[in-house]
């Protein structure tokens, strides 16, 4: 029977204190926000004492000192200098929010107040990656760059991938609490609005490269140069990472085939790229660092533990023994060639790390992973062929436009064939045995029998009660009966469910929830019972409301497709600009405050 929970459910208790507003938590901290900041201020301060004043400049000439001492102290000219500097500290102050902010809903649930701590960083991270592409446009019309000419500014078209990142990750923000106010605090990563963010900044890494490349820096022109260059290759594979915390911190809401789907087009693409800018084995080097420094999760004291989804390790090995044995020069065959490595080999090594994830793989998801994972890390090591080509070194022929544009169709197809969730006939009778207070192990039949044997994942999971606890329900020899690994939790704030998950089927059973008097949700007690599955948005986004504006979801979704439209023209017109040589840097810097690197003869003829 279930620990003493008809008698709890039987007395009266004081009103629980909201999950949103637990104390003690590391994730309400101000002070990773508050250092970051510091930091920031006292690298600008420096800065503006390493450069100097610019009279060209005129009544702003003080205000050339921080990017002339970016181009003193990095050999990068000022424009291009800001805009990375500005841009990647927002992709940190952003990415340190996101992380804190994913883990607080995972384990306290609502936050009541908009602007805290995590949100905070974000906004201001968001605005940073913005505030990059305006500062960089700005020094490049006062140093005369050569660019797209937009009133009196001038913008240099390999910013263009930042402005139009910068533009739509701000814009979530707003639109994200235009869509909470109207449909509730739906806990999800992929909610519309929060893809516009997570999209925009997952971006940036790749953004700011284009841009180190369209003021002609190459990684050899020097330690600094060469340093850039590994860490935007390192941010463009991991901000690739970034959507796959959907499965990192063990509450996926979408379809398993989505996470190596994800580490595919994450690895083909950035993977391909890097070989080619970078030469032998630097790529081998990114992932190694990639995968120990993002291996930690986001802290001991978080009260949700997160496990990398991705190695790369061997992938990145794959595509250094293909760059060995065929070259770099036919850039198609050796995107093609890299990209069924990845899809096979790297996907089956993916296969055994991720037999130690929250959701471990099985055999059910073959052959679908397998299919897709090769076709998405095919389509994305073209397209990373493409970037790397325009960024790396010159002389080798374009691809052909109707390769890169399958290329792209792949990729997309890929993302858009798993996305339907649907809901199966299947029923659950629940029976609970004590396991110590307030927890529980449960028992469960199933009918049909034979509903979960090939299911994706079968399992207990308990959230937003501190923590997460996640119990996968093992057979007990009984046909159609099943019971938890470990005891679950069955009081107090946490909310207990099963989920079930199979082919594009995704459905859940309660096996606790408390009240809720801010939802007007009545508790469901843990108790003897046989219920049918629901949809799993029925549980896990217990707060979310459908009561809105019919309009207002469609519309919402629409400014997502439009805002993924705009990123790919403008990452296509940056990448073009860079294959025509249209950009020099262009960046009076005094001679006494460090030689910045020569601009190719295509930019400097571009700049005449």
């Amino acid at each position: 029977m279930w620990p003493t929970l008809h008698l709890l459910a039987s007395i009266p208790t004081a009103p629980v204190e909201d999950p949103g507003t637990l104390g003690g938590s590391s994730l309400a901290s101000w002070w990773p926000l508050t250092g970051l900041l510091v930091g920031f201020a006292v690298v600008v301060a420096a800065l503006a004492l390493a450069g100097r004043p610019d009279p060209a400049w005129g009544p702003l000439r003080h205000l050339a000192r921080p990017p002339r001492g970016l181009t003193r102290v990095t050999g990068v000219p000022g424009w291009a200098a800001v805009a990375v500097g500005m841009a990647l500290f927002g992709l940190l102050v952003a990415g340190e929010g996101f992380y804190s902010d994913v883990a607080w809903h995972v384990a306290l649930g609502r936050d009541d107040e908009l602007l805290t701590a995590p949100h905070t960083s974000i906004l201001l991270g968001l605005v940073w990656i913005l505030g990059g592409a305006v500062l960089g446009t700005v020094v490049a019309t006062l140093d005369g760059v050569e660019g797209w000419r937009v009133g009196a500014l001038r913008v240099p078209p390999t910013l263009a991938p930042l402005w139009a990142l910068g533009i739509a990750a701000v814009a979530g923000f707003p639109l994200d609490e235009v869509w909470h106010q109207a449909y509730g605090i739906d806990v999800t990563m992929w909610s519309p609005t929060h893809m516009l963010m997570i999209l925009g900044a997952s971006f940036t890494g790749l953004a700011a490269w284009i841009v180190l490349a369209g003021a002609g820096v190459r990684p050899t022109d020097g330690r600094w140069a060469r340093g850039l260059h590994l860490l935007c290759a390192w941010l463009t594979l991991q901000g690739l990472v970034a959507s796959q915390g959907e499965f990192s911190f063990g509450v996926p809401q979408f379809s398993q085939v989505f996470h190596p789907v994800l580490i595919c087009l994450a690895a083909g693409l950035a993977l391909v790229a890097s070989r080619i800018v970078h030469g032998p084995w630097w790529t081998v080097g990114v992932a190694v660092a990639s995968f120990a420094l993002m291996s930690g999760g986001v802290g001991d004291d978080a009260p949700v533990d997160t496990r990398q989804g991705g190695t790369f390790v061997v992938s990145a090995l794959l595509v250094e023994a293909v760059a060995w044995a065929l070259g770099t020069g036919r850039r198609l065959r050796f995107a093609l060639v890299s990209g069924v490595a990845v899809g096979t080999v790297g996907l089956a090594a993916e296969w055994w790390w991720n037999q130690g994830a929250p959701q471990p793989w099985g055999r059910a998801l073959l052959p679908e992973a397998l299919v897709l994972g090769v076709v998405a890390a095919t389509g994305a090591a073209v397209l990373g062929a493409v970037v790397g080509g325009a960024i790396g070194p010159d002389g080798a022929r374009p691809l052909p436009a109707a390769a890169v544009a399958v290329a792209g169709f792949a990729c997309l197809a890929v993302v858009v064939l798993p996305l339907p969730r649907d809901v199966g006939s299947v029923q659950a009778e629940m029976v609970g045995e004590d396991a110590g207070p307030g927890r529980a192990h449960v028992e469960v039949r199933l009918s049909p029998a034979d509903a979960a044997e090939d299911a994706y994942w079968f399992m207990a999971t308990a959230w937003q009660g501190g923590g997460l606890v996640l119990s996968d329900m093992e057979p007990t020899g009984e046909p159609g009966t099943y019971r938890t690994e470990d005891p679950v939790p069955v009081d107090g704030l946490w909310k207990t469910l099963l989920r079930l998950h199979r082919g594009d089927e995704m459905m859940a059973a309660p096996i606790w929830f408390p009240a809720d008097a801010t939802l007007d949700e009545p508790e469901i007690p843990a108790e003897d019972r046989t219920v049918a599955f629901a949809g799993e948005r029925r549980y896990l986004l217990r707060e979310a409301s459908d009561s809105a504006d019919g309009l207002l979801a469609p519309v919402i979704h629409g400014v997502l497709v439009a805002a993924a439209a705009l990123w790919a023209v403008a990452f296509v017109a940056a990448v073009r600009a860079l294959a025509r040589g249209d950009e020099a840097d262009g960046d009076e810097a005094d001679g006494d405050e460090g030689a910045r690197p020569a601009a190719p003869a295509s930019e400097s003829a571009a700049a005449g």
